[in-house]
């Protein structure tokens, strides 16, 4: 998830991945940092899903390439979902799914919704 500075994303997240936990699903959630640390990801190896939180700004096309592990959705929160076509133009020629995350399903912690996209 990327929003302004990480915050706001690292909170929907934990809801998040309270939720998918409750489905049975092994969830981890960290900063989005962790994707270039070898070391430190091998701690989520059994983890159905790792949720990542960042700012915006670190999203970029050396990003994507240079990760230990796939990405295979990035979400923006309201307040960055002005960045989506910019976004777009990062992910093209990849596998990657965005999602602008509707201010009202962010609001309302709606994260049951959002992970049938996610999904």
């Amino acid at each position: 998830m990327l929003c302004n500075g990480g915050l706001s994303g690292q909170h929907f997240l934990n809801a998040l991945a309270r939720t998918v936990s409750d489905d049975g699903y092994k969830v981890g959630v960290d900063f989005g940092g962790i994707l270039y640390d070898k070391k430190a990801l091998s701690k989520y190896e059994e983890m159905d899903y790792l949720f990542l939180f960042a700012p915006a700004t670190e999203m970029t096309r050396d990003a994507i390439e240079t990760s230990y592990i796939p990405i295979h959705t990035v979400l923006l929160a309201p307040q960055v979902r002005y960045l989506y076509q910019a976004m777009s133009e990062v992910f093209d020629g990849t596998e990657i799914k965005c999602i602008a995350i509707e201010p009202i399903t962010f609001a309302e912690m709606a994260v049951k919704e959002l992970f049938t996209l996610i999904k």
